[in-house]
């Protein structure tokens, strides 16, 4: 071998290559498979994951162990499910020698009747397991080329559910499997509504260390005098990466430089900044540093400011502290940055050459809009107010900056810009007020020169009519610049709430919609498109907002938050050295400070006649509600320790964390009662149980204790290898919720048992609290968010608005308001009751199918699960129809026959079923020869309608007689109905188009529809109209003869279901979008937009009295939403009650806003 091709660029090293070098990770990654454990090596690109794959699988292979290598790339990721699964089967069977055995053709058309993933199963049960013996270990390379693919989430979770299969099934203790890629295990599984990816061990791949190189210098020997001083100087400019390593390693051997002995430094340096550095994109060959470059800008996820900012900090302060937050795990997987006792840092001198502060400025150029007005913003040490945005340019960048995650120099940027924007205004308002002051004279000077004219008519008639000309041209011109600054100042607030929406600044884009809407009544001036875009931006904030108020007045972290059990105050404890005491409606009403006390927990005792804090100086107190201090227990002594208190529910006893791990028990007047002692770790956490009889405890290490209110310690049992924040007791005594520094929220009995794992958030999780009822569980995280969680399981809202993290949330007694306190120094009210949506809560998987009974008493629905459920309209499960078979999957769709007596079926196994409401199955039809996407009645219910993506409509008796078959000729059909009188058919097809079909089966119609799929069509109730709705976005009215009327757009992705309302006038549309849109059918306005959280909405339908729009959506939930439509009017008065308490009570609110709403009647009481 020569010394040009010792080294090795690019690809996986071959068993035994010479340059192979042995790290950590092989002898952790060869114990873990020998020991059964399921591996993963996830890291950055050209790390040599794939060359550690082909040593260690050799090396098992020489023990006797069966493996298979897979790299996902051979298979592909644009290919259906079936071709994915038969590709990957495929794969198996070549890579286990069982290809002769087993004719994969053969048995892949053999077991056709099963999905694809069962197919798989069934291989690994029958066929790996029984036709191979002792241990096997499946490598699966490449994992991040299938994360973009929409069965991903299934393949991961079939993984996990073999290794959870060990317990039930002893030969699966045979079996593992090896991940390899660019991801993270949370990349794995992103459905919420699944249990997460977190099994196996992760092997952490570093770079080459000089003690483990004695192969890369044996390739030196011989061309540099000193090779081992040579690679010391490599590795001081790679950092150890494997692939700058080798490249820089060859590029040695290939240099006419002889690196003499003591110049290898100046030698090595040299090379580099030639042959690396300079010119490096053109000299990048094989690709690396592009593909850095790469991925750190062209981030999927759409965080790439994200990720810049991050950097920025970075290579400003040479390293940051790491804390593995989701922005730092995908930087990481740049390569760009490594991870290093704690601390974030550039990998390598290298990467710190070519992605330096002048690199960085010229990719963020690209990506801001408004980059050089920052920059030079920034040059003049934040001064220079000229390089501040204003009008359009400002709130276009605030929109544009929305969803980018940029960094809190941007945000510094545009918030400081906003401010200049607002005194702006000031001033124009002032020129407004001179203009009037003109106007204003010029009426005067109208009536003087009329009283002159009057006394000297026969004198003056020239100068009269010179006045008057002046008088009337400068009054014409000061109306017209009043307008024109009016109608600019109306537009400015339009765009601005819009913004503060999409930043989730709910209250304040309230404010703003309401003050363009307020403003614009008195315009008269304001053109149509501007008024529409003002009711546009007043509706959606209305309609969006969850914050009902802002409780500011504290300068520091606010660490605690409680509702009086009477409902009537609030109190907060914060870092600022003070507990306030708040009313309901946000006022103010007590100050306590104590100096040189950080505050970080406050609850009230049950009568709400007392409160307790605790503080991080060794102090706890009780207080009267006055403020007055009723007593002082010595605490725990940690300035840095994070801790809770609590009162027993009667009132007597208070339960506070103590030093050397303990906890005391004590009555209110201070003297103590009893000890808890057993933990190992500083107590952060603890709740009394309602019933007086036992506490709570959970500690640093993750230990939670339970134990009897006299002492004695009734179980123990490790909830989290990592710290637990938070805990409390169920309302019933019987369940405990934690927050934990994993990151998860979950439910355990009291005898230690995991219930559930409820889901996670994308930081820590520092608190949990219950609803009254105890049906909702409340979380807040570093993330700065609350979340609500059905005890079940569900995420019902995230509730986001915080600018930092949020430390505490606790519900009103009524349940109808949360309390969130957060390190941005304010408490946030968020109302939760009595506002839609009712959401039904038993499916398992996502949801296709909607449909309302007839009499609008009862809501079917089904999906993904094998069921169809059926609900009572205040969301009682009635009953569940389970499938009959192991081969029903999906349910596309569902209606109700007119007499409410039977329920039809299309599915995804080719056939229509029909059920009685007792869960029955009446009887099945069978013809098609794909999927059926929809199945409708006719209004008489003795005939059904069936498309599907066999390309073909068909007709059926209610007996299951097929009575016809339409053969469309257009791909795909997605969607078929019925007209009113039940004599025409329409249906909507994969190439864009929408036919018309009398019942004989005659094609009256065909007309080009949409530039995408139809994937839903509608005749109106009175049988004049034909609504369409497309993968295009749009949603198209049309007449009979396919005319086209309307074209309805604001959805941002595909729009997938839509239902007139009873009387016709108003078209719900359902989206991917996460929103529901209704449409005024006579001129196309838009109503009203009904946002979800986060999931595609598959399926809506209007009740049988209009007033309720029921929907289902990708997260496995039924939604009971008010179909009220608001006017202008209407939306106004909605608004201002919503506002009312915080414009009268917030003092941030600025004096002329507090009165926006004072001449808009509210009714009472306040919605």
């Amino acid at each position: 071998m020569t010394h040009f091709n010792y080294y090795k660029l690019g690809g996986s090293l071959e068993y035994q290559h010479p340059t192979y070098v042995v790290r950590q990770a092989d002898a952790d990654i060869y114990q873990g498979l020998i020991n059964g454990n399921l591996c993963y090596v996830f890291n950055s690109r050209q790390m040599g994951k794939s060359s550690l794959r082909v040593h260690i699988t050799k090396q098992l292979k020489e023990q006797g162990i069966k493996c298979a290598s897979i790299d996902l790339t051979r298979i592909g990721s644009h290919v259906t499910p079936l071709e994915w699964y038969g590709g990957f089967v495929s794969e198996l069977l070549r890579c286990f020698g069982l290809s002769k055995k087993v004719n994969f053709g053969a048995w892949w058309r053999q077991h056709e009747f099963l999905p694809p993933k069962q197919r798989l199963s069934e291989l690994i049960d029958n066929v790996i397991l029984t036709e191979i013996s002792g241990k096997i270990i499946i490598f699966i390379d490449e994992v991040d080329s299938i994360l973009g693919i929409d069965f991903k989430d299934d393949f991961f979770a079939f993984i996990r559910a073999c290794y959870n299969q060990r317990a039930d099934n002893p030969e699966y203790q045979r079996l593992t499997f090896c991940l390899l890629g660019v991801a993270t295990p949370s990349n794995l599984v992103n459905d919420k509504n699944r249990t997460p990816f977190n099994i196996g061990k992760a092997i952490e791949l570093t770079g080459f260390q000089l003690s483990e190189v004695a192969v890369l210098i044996r390739g030196l020997e011989g061309i540099v005098a000193r090779p081992k001083a040579i690679i010391a100087e490599v590795l001081k400019w790679t950092g150890g990466q494997p692939f700058l390593t080798q490249k820089l390693c060859q590029l040695i051997c290939i240099s006419q430089n002889s690196f003499p002995a003591e110049r290898e430094g100046e030698c090595v340096a040299q090379l580099v900044q030639t042959q690396i550095i300079e010119n490096w994109e053109a000299q990048d060959e094989p690709e690396h540093l592009r593909t850095i470059r790469d991925r750190l800008t062209q981030n999927a996820e759409n965080q790439t400011g994200r990720l810049l900012g991050l950097y920025q900090q970075i290579l400003n302060q040479g390293e940051i502290p790491a804390d593995d937050s989701p922005e730092q795990t995908q930087l990481r997987l740049t390569g760009l940055i490594v991870k290093q006792q704690g601390k974030l840092r550039i990998y390598n001198q290298i990467y710190a050459k070519i992605f330096n502060q002048q690199w960085l400025d010229k990719v963020v150029l690209n990506i801001r809009p408004y980059s050089q007005s920052l920059n030079a913003w920034v040059a003049s040490k934040f001064q220079d107010e000229s390089r501040l945005l204003r009008g359009k340019t400002l709130q276009d960048a605030r929109i544009w900056a929305a969803d980018k995650g940029l960094s809190d120099l941007d945000r510094k940027f545009l918030d400081a810009s906003q401010e200049l924007e607002k005194r702006d205004v000031q001033k124009r308002l002032q020129v407004e007020a001179e203009a009037s002051r003109i106007l204003a004279e010029a009426n005067e000077v109208l009536l003087v020169a009329n009283h002159k004219a009057k006394r000297r008519i026969k004198m003056g008639g020239i100068v009269l009519i010179i006045s008057l000309v002046a008088a009337m041209v400068a009054g014409i011109w000061a109306n017209m610049v009043v307008k024109d600054i009016q109608l600019e100042r109306i537009k400015s607030l339009t765009i601005s709430s819009n913004g503060l929406l999409n930043s989730n600044r709910e209250l304040d884009a309230l404010v703003a919609a309401l003050k363009a809407a307020i403003q614009s009544k008195s315009v008269t001036l304001a053109d149509p498109n501007t008024k529409e875009e003002v009711r546009l931006a007043l509706q959606r904030a209305v309609y969006k907002v969850r914050e009902r108020n802002r409780l500011e007045g504290h300068n520091d972290v606010v660490r605690s938050v409680n509702f009086s059990p009477d409902g009537q105050n609030i109190v907060t404890a914060s870092e600022d050295n003070t507990v306030r005491l708040w009313s309901f409606d946000g006022r103010e009403i007590k100050k306590i400070l104590v100096p040189n006390h950080i505050f970080t927990s406050v609850m009230f005792s049950p009568d709400s006649k007392m409160l307790a804090v605790i503080t991080t100086n060794n102090t706890a107190k009780i207080w009267g509600i006055d403020g007055q201090e009723i007593s002082t227990l010595k605490g725990q002594n940690n300035e840095q320790f994070i801790s809770n208190i609590c009162f027993s529910p009667a009132g007597k006893i208070v339960a506070v964390p103590i030093q050397d791990n303990t906890v005391k028990l004590w009555n209110i007047k201070g003297q103590e009662i009893q000890t808890l002692k057993g933990h190992n770790d500083s107590v952060w956490s603890v709740s009394c149980s309602p019933d007086n009889k036992t506490i709570v405890t959970a500690d640093r290490g993750g230990v939670i204790k339970i134990w009897h209110i006299d002492g004695r310690e009734i179980k123990t049992f490790k909830a989290s290898e990592q710290s637990i924040f938070g805990v409390s007791f169920s309302p019933d005594g019987k369940a405990i919720a934690t927050a934990g520094g994993d990151t998860a929220v979950k439910l355990w009995n009291l005898e230690g048992k995991e219930i559930k794992t409820l889901g996670k958030h994308d930081n820590y999780v520092i608190s949990v609290s219950f609803s009254p009822e105890g049906k909702i569980v409340a979380s807040t995280s570093a993330d700065k968010t609350v979340k609500l969680w059905s005890v079940n399981g569900r995420e019902l809202k995230t509730l986001q608005g915080h600018n930092d993290a949020v430390f505490s949330a606790s519900f009103s007694p009524d349940g109808k308001t949360i309390a969130s306190a957060s390190a941005d120094t304010t408490v946030k009210l968020w109302h939760i009751g009595d506002r839609e949506p009712k959401t039904f809560i038993g499916h398992h998987d996502s949801l296709w199918s909607v449909s309302f009974s007839p009499d609008g008493k009862i809501i079917a629905s089904a999906g993904d699960d094998k069921t169809i459920k059926l609900w009572s309209i205040d969301g009682q499960e009635l009953a569940t129809i389970k499938a009959d078979s192991e081969d029903w999957n999906r349910i596309w769709s569902l209606n109700f026959s007119p007499n409410g007596q039977i329920i039809a079926t299309a599915n995804s196994d080719k056939a229509i079923k029909l059920w009685n409401l007792n869960g029955k199955n009446i009887r099945t039809f069978k013809a098609h020869n794909n999927e059926v996407t929809e199945v409708n009645f006719s209004p008489n219910g003795q005939t059904l309608v069936s498309a599907s993506y066999d390309g073909t409509v068909k007709l059926w008796d209610i007996n299951g007689q097929e009575l016809r078959t339409l053969e469309a000729d257009a791909g795909k059909v997605y969607s078929a109905s019925f007209s009113p009188n039940g004599q025409t058919i329409v249906s909507a097809h994969h190439d864009g188009t929408i036919k018309l079909w009398n019942i004989q089966g005659e094609n009256l119609k065909t007309f080009k529809a949409h530039k995408s799929y139809v994937t839903n069509v509608r005749f109106s109730p009175d049988g004049q109209i034909i609504a369409s709705a497309s993968q295009d976005k749009t949603i198209k009215i049309w007449s009979l003869d396919g005319k086209e009327l309307k074209t309805l757009k604001g959805h941002n992705t595909g729009v997938t279901k839509l239902s007139f309302s009873p009387d016709g006038k108003i078209l719900a549309s359902a989206s991917t979008d996460d929103t529901i849109r209704l449409w005024r059918v006579a001129d196309g306005q838009e109503l009203k937009t009904i946002y979800g959280h986060g999931y595609a909405f598959w399926n809506i339908s209007f009740s049988p009295d209009g007033n309720k729009i029921v929907s289902v959506s990708d997260d496995a939930l039924v939604e009971l939403w008010d179909a009220e439509t608001l006017d202008f009017d209407q939306l106004i008065v909605r608004g201002c009650s919503w506002l009312h308490d915080y414009l009268k009570n917030n003092p941030s609110v600025e004096e002329t806003d507090k009165h926006i709403c004072d001449r808009i009647h509210i009714p009472t009481p306040s919605l």
